[in-house]
């Protein structure tokens, strides 16, 4: 019974990790989502023929944050899968008393690739607000 505790236990820091890297995932599945959308919405104005310099220049801007956000994504599910190996080969090590050092070498590169998705994410909120700034600068110079 004690043995069952301890993997429990053991077990207790990847799956905090899966926990964070699915919340995480959740929040740039939706942000993707938008961009997205806003990018099929900016292509239907331009079909109509409204404002189509901003318009395109907003385009290749929304590109570059849906290239970011799917990268964030993609090292988020490898977070996901690292952190799953992670408490298999760890309950596995434990019950077996094998060498951790798969477990520890899979539970570092699910704290890699998390680090590498929370770095893609952030330069994408930098861009979304700059895209933003550049939007409102030559909508003030067309209205004016």
């Amino acid at each position: 019974m004690e043995e069952i505790v301890y993997i429990l236990q053991a077990s207790l820091v990847p799956i905090v990790i899966l926990s964070s890297a699915a919340l995480l995932s959740l929040s740039l599945q939706q942000r993707y989502g938008r961009v997205i959308d806003r990018i099929r919405y900016f292509h239907e104005r331009i079909y109509e023929g409204k404002r189509v310099e901003i318009i395109e220049e907003q385009i290749e801007i929304l590109i570059k944050r849906g290239k970011l956000l799917r990268n964030s994504m993609f090292f988020i599910m490898l977070c996901i899968i690292f952190a799953l190996l992670t408490t298999i080969f760890l309950s596995h090590n434990i019950i077996s008393g094998e060498n951790f050092l798969i477990t520890i070498i899979f539970f570092f590169l699910s704290l890699f690739v998390l680090l590498v998705s929370v770095l893609f994410a952030i330069m994408e909120i930098f861009i979304s607000y700059n895209a933003v700034l550049r939007e409102n600068e030559k909508i003030r110079k067309v209205r004016h």
